[in-house]
């Protein structure tokens, strides 16, 4: 199948943003929209029925559903500008060039540059030929484009089987269009970042005990009426909320820093990722620390103390008074109740960081 070079490359050049005026109206009926805010400080939008993984080498990427995207992928590399061989955006595209003329059949259709996050981001439209997810051997179209940011260069590419490619293109050129670059410094995260400790050794108050009504002093609460447990400092206040969905706040007295648990009563059976994805989308953006998701990948609670019954964990971003504050939320099911436990913390408070990571890793349905 031949696929017109020349057409891509002048949808790519538009001054709007790389968005087909011609498609972008069918495109916006057919699909929603969520935005990605990533910990390296840039956001996008995708689809919202498209998948999002993390590589060991924190490749963020991004898959197309295999009812109409199959085989296509959006990723984005974070390449550090003081760790980076290649010190500019056409020295990075110059050594990805290499890589896709080393694939098989490997050739550089065209090369160019477009206007993206308020610059001119290099890009080259590439052909090769590579094994599918039916691991058969097809001709894939690849789009590759370097974004540049204060500290770090954003590798950005899209790449789908020839058949397909035109259809999925405007899913990237809506990434594209949207992608913004928060204010500051923005750096990959650090590759040996270790992970949070089992919840049973960060719920414990330690050996040395500093005294009631402290930061540091951990606590178990139970709440009889719905049957939880949450290991909590001391100094957190308590108070409960009678109304739907019901809900149980326990924050810090002096600053932006505590949990909330909202239990809802539901219908029928579900499962805990149902669960969480209503959440986002019918009630997330209505909590200031949960207006966006950030693109960090799902990973799975420690357990609720009951059999078979999972939670799944995922990361938020959102502002008080210009202030951004991250939080941490676990979701689970039991039975017809649903369960959200949420903690929240200034970004950049490590110690309130770890303190909401623990009470809401702690969270179960089951006597400690």
């Amino acid at each position: 199948m031949h696929t017109p070079v020349r057409d891509i490359l002048a949808r790519l050049m538009m001054a709007a943003g790389l968005l087909i005026a011609a498609t972008a109206g069918t495109f916006a009926q057919e699909l929603t929209f969520r935005t990605y805010k990533d910990v390296a400080g840039f956001s996008c939008e995708f689809p919202s029925d498209w998948r999002f993984d993390q590589a060991r080498n924190f490749d963020r990427i991004f898959t197309g559903p295999e009812e109409t995207a199959r085989d296509a992928t959006i990723i984005i590399q974070v390449i550090e500008q003081d760790k980076a061989a290649e010190k500019t955006a056409a020295g990075q595209l110059d050594a990805l060039k290499a890589q896709l003329l080393r694939a098989p059949d490997g050739r550089i259709l065209n090369e160019g540059a477009a206007p993206v996050a308020d610059q001119q981001a290099p890009f080259l439209i590439a052909g090769y030929t590579a094994f599918d997810t039916a691991d058969t051997q097809s001709a894939f179209r690849h789009i590759q484009m370097v974004v540049t940011t204060p500290r770090a260069f954003l590798l950005m590419s899209y790449s789908a089987p020839e058949e397909s490619f035109e259809q999925v293109l405007p899913v990237f050129q809506h990434c594209s269009a949207t992608l913004a670059i928060a204010p500051g410094d923005v750096a990959a995260p650090p590759a040996d970042t270790p992970a949070p400790p089992a919840v049973e050794d960060k719920t414990q108050a330690p050996q040395v005990d500093p005294g009631p009504g402290t930061e540091e002093t951990v606590v178990w609460r139970r709440n009889t009426d719905r049957g939880f447990w949450i290991a909590v400092p001391s100094i957190w206040s308590m108070k409960t909320d009678a109304n739907e969905p019901y809900s149980v706040d326990m924050q810090h007295p002096d600053r932006v820093e505590g949990v909330v648990v909202f239990v809802v009563e539901m219908d029928g059976k579900t499962s805990a990722k149902d669960y969480a994805d209503y959440w986002e989308e019918f009630v997330a953006d209505k909590i200031f620390f949960m207006k966006d998701r950030l693109a960090v990948p799902e990973t799975a609670h420690p357990g609720l103390g009951l059999p078979k019954t999972e939670a799944i964990l995922r990361q938020y971003q959102g502002e008080i008074n210009g202030a951004t504050v991250r939080s941490l939320a676990a979701y689970g099911v039991n039975k017809k109740r649903g369960y959200t436990v949420v903690g929240y913390h200034f970004l950049g408070d490590a110690q309130g960081e770890r303190r909401i990571r623990a009470a809401v890793e702690s969270f179960r349905l089951s006597a400690p």
